[in-house]
């Protein structure tokens, strides 16, 4: 996976959270008895909150190829894997003395029977002699943090600046209009267009869902554009709406939205209840088709609330949902149809045409080479081969497509990237928390490197990723299903990572 720009700044907020909460259970008497005083480590929580608050700007401004703040935030990152290290080591000693105090062995040359401390165990920690960890090491990350928070104010990184929880301002709205072209989905499309005017009926549901599932940049929506303005559906159905529903599942406004299409009314000022009673009426025994783009909503309460008007339609009605979420897609018991990477000819005719305006490389012999090589970097992706293409159109200039072959596939144009960019944090965005750092662990491997499952878990396992999350789990089986929800939020792919 090439996630290293797109989750570091994330990465370190959830590291963070893992200092903020080893820092907060460190065994304080343990720590002054070794000779560091607790100001100074509630100094160290100060200045981490400071750092934590100016992650997300520095995490854009990284994105942006300003080089300083990319060292900035390798400091940052070097700095916290040291402080896990040391309060590890901290940890550690504390569960050494417990052990040693409550088997009777000695301690500083002295033999201590669990008796001794009878009903004041607690005051064990007051007899530990200095150990190997040295308060120098202590001072040094002070020094550290104190420099780090320097080098934001000379960066002029701003507070809270971006929302780490929605990154819907960044995408568009989709449009039900089809894109101009469209590549190697033939099959595809034959076949769910199939499930949509099939006139068989599901005895066990009033109306059927049709999930197109995939990672994100691979097409699902371009594919229900296509089904959307197919001619046998437009004959087929007698309503149609189309809703592109993104990061906030809101009943009342999808429901606005699907009563205009279907009336042309304003809907405005009425509430759910009014909306719906004028929905269901408008639906009463007639086959319609609704496109629900971009769902991430997996609240079955939710969605019950948002279909009740739905029931008042013909059984052959269908709902078309595209997300990238496997759990969004069988919320109602729907089966997913997996839409997969396009091959590598079809991303090279989709990048010759955004590029050039043709679908080959006949007319430009001297690109084709560079060409092919560039749209093996979009990986199946047929918004990486538009978006690779628009940054290079009506470019004839050898030198410019090789210099955008030799940067990493995400490294486009300012104004260009920050149209990827978004799709691929944004399934990053809605991952679980106790997924997040399993996920960007994965940074730490090289760009397209392959990793076995097994291996990637038994690493996770190493880190203490997967430690106290379910007690009683057998703590592969737990690595396993969290590799397994990864696939299902299109994070990862088949058996690798």
């Amino acid at each position: 996976m090439a996630i290293r720009e797109i989750v570091l700044g994330s990465f370190l907020a959830s590291f963070f959270e893992v200092l903020f909460d080893k820092l907060t259970s460190l065994a304080l008497g343990y720590v002054q008895q070794e000779g560091i005083s607790v100001a100074l480590l509630e100094e160290w929580k100060e200045m981490l909150v400071t750092i934590d608050a100016v992650l997300a700007d520095a995490e854009e401004r990284q994105l942006d190829g300003n080089h300083l703040v990319k060292l900035w935030l390798d400091d940052v990152r070097d700095l916290a894997y040291d402080m896990e290290d040391l309060l590890d080591e901290f940890a550690l000693k504390v569960v050494q003395v417990k052990s040693e105090v409550e088997s009777g062995t000695s301690i500083g040359g002295v033999k201590w029977k669990f008796s001794c401390f009878g009903q004041h165990k607690s005051s064990m920690l007051n007899l530990i002699p200095r150990s190997l960890v040295s308060k120098t090491k202590v001072q040094e990350i002070k020094g550290r943090l104190e420099t780090i928070v320097t080098g934001k104010a000379r960066l002029s990184l701003k507070e809270n600046v971006v929302d780490r929880s929605n990154y819907t301002n960044k995408r568009d709205p989709t449009s039900s209009l089809p894109e101009p072209r469209f590549f190697g989905r033939e099959k595809e499309e034959a076949q769910v267009l199939e499930l949509l005017i099939s006139e068989v009926e599901n005895s066990d549901a009033t109306l059927s869902i049709v999930p197109i599932v995939g990672m994100g940049g691979v097409g699902k929506t371009a594919l229900a554009q296509r089904l959307y303005n197919d001619s046998k559906v437009k004959s087929y159905f007698e309503r149609r709406a189309w809703v592109c529903v993104s990061d906030v599942f809101d009943v009342l406004d999808i429901t606005k939205t699907i009563l205009r299409s279907f009336t042309g009314l304003s809907c405005e000022g009425e509430d759910l209840d009014g909306l719906q009673v004028k929905l269901k009426d408008s639906l009463s025994g007639k086959k319609f088709l609704v496109v629900l783009d971009d769902v991430w909503n997996e609240n079955y309460g939710k969605w019950t609330d948002l279909l009740k008007p739905f029931e008042a339609g013909a059984k052959v009605s269908k709902i078309i949902i595209t997300t990238r979420n496997l759990p969004v897609a069988s919320i109602r018991g729907a089966s997913p149809y997996p839409l997969e990477e396009l091959s590598l000819d079809n991303c090279t005719s989709l990048l010759a045409f955004h590029a050039l305006g043709v679908t080959n490389f006949k007319s430009h012999p001297y690109l084709e080479a560079i060409g092919k090589e560039l749209a093996e970097k979009c990986k199946g992706l047929p918004l990486a081969a538009k978006m690779l293409g628009g940054a290079l159109c009506n470019e004839r200039n050898p030198g410019k497509w090789k210099s955008i072959l030799n940067n990493r596939i995400w490294d486009l144009p300012k104004g260009k990237k920050d149209e990827v960019l978004p799709v691929l944090k944004l399934s990053y965005v809605h991952l679980p928390s106790y997924l997040k750092r399993c996920f960007a662990y994965c940074a730490v491997f090289p760009k397209d490197y392959e990793i076995e499952k097994d291996e990637l878990v038994l690493l996770w396992i190493a880190e203490g990723f997967l430690d106290g999350q379910k007690a009683n789990d057998d703590i592969s089986r737990l690595g396993w299903d969290h590799f397994d929800e990864l696939v299902g939020h299109a994070l990862a792919q088949g058996s690798l990572c």
